[in-house]
């Protein structure tokens, strides 16, 4: 029984982790897509500015989509791992 108990929360444990790790990878793309937005969209004599701008709205609505999934199973994860832990 414990040796199962111990498997589970290591597999537990795992998950959470990768899941984690591909949180912060979408963050940290989330945040340089903000930072090249600036710096595209400074120039005014772009003619295709709303185009470009368009796809990044979508880029980011879709990412904030995943971001949201993530954290909530990241969090739900995490909870069970130290509940499993306090047990």
């Amino acid at each position: 029984m414990i040796a199962s108990r111990s498997t589970a929360a290591a597999f537990l444990f795992i998950t959470w982790g990768v899941i984690t790790v591909v949180l912060v990878a979408l963050l940290s793309y989330s945040a340089t897509l903000s930072s090249h937005d600036d710096q595209k969209f400074s120039d005014p004599a772009k003619q295709d500015h709303n185009k470009m701008e368009r796809g990044v709205i979508a880029r980011r609505s879709l990412l904030t989509g995943e971001i949201i999934v993530l954290s909530v199973i990241s969090a739900v994860l995490l909870f069970t791992c130290v509940g499993l832990s306090i047990y």
